[in-house]
């Protein structure tokens, strides 16, 4: 169960009750999108990763084709178990834990991945955890799709359904943002 007091007024959400449905459904992402990861040089090539806040190993069943050792690490036990029956005869490892109380050694790993998650995670406590994961000259991809209800119809039409029921909802009027970089991070790049 994850709690955030900026999401939804603090009330309580298990995307594990969602992971059939995730299993199912939430191959969400085209070709290009793994493409361009790859292109820029990451999750390939016998890199090591560590996906955050893996759900059901969307990330690493879809790009362990191009040759990175995947640890999918989420905080839902059930969405691991999907992960896991979706990633047989695939090397990867999956481990059901929060974000913030994962221990890993010092320089891990050559990549460190949050796709459609880092939003829940705390920052003060995550950020430096990712730090001390990474090797040297390792990177942290923050991977995420968002809907845009001022620059998409469909996006605002879903928007309005969701508001006539939930009016409350936290994720409203979302626009595009740019996230404060630590003081140790090589200069962000948006793509």
């Amino acid at each position: 169960m994850i709690t955030n007091k900026n999401i939804d007024g603090g009330k309580g959400f298990d995307w594990g009750l969602a992971s059939a449905d995730y299993a199912k459904y939430r191959d969400i992402y085209p070709e290009e999108f793994y493409k361009r990861i790859v292109d820029l040089g990451y999750c390939k090539d016998g890199q090591c990763v560590l996906d955050l806040g893996t759900g059901t190993g969307v990330l690493p069943r879809n790009m362990y084709k191009y040759g990175a050792k995947f640890v999918g690490t989420d905080i839902s036990e059930n969405q691991i178990k999907y992960a896991k029956k979706l990633s047989e005869g695939l090397d990867i490892d999956y481990i059901v834990s929060s974000a913030e109380e994962l221990e890993f050694p010092e320089n891990s790993f050559d990549v460190v991945t949050a796709c459609q998650c880092f939003m829940y995670f705390d920052k003060k406590i995550i950020l430096p955890k990712i730090h001390r994961f990474l090797k040297n000259d390792g990177h942290f991809l923050i991977l995420f799709m968002a809907w845009l209800p001022f620059e998409s119809e469909i996006a605002k039409a879903s928007e309005d359904l969701v508001l006539k029921y939930s009016p409350e909802w936290s994720g409203k009027g979302m626009t595009r943002y740019e996230l404060d970089e630590p003081e140790w991070a090589s200069p962000f790049i948006y793509c």
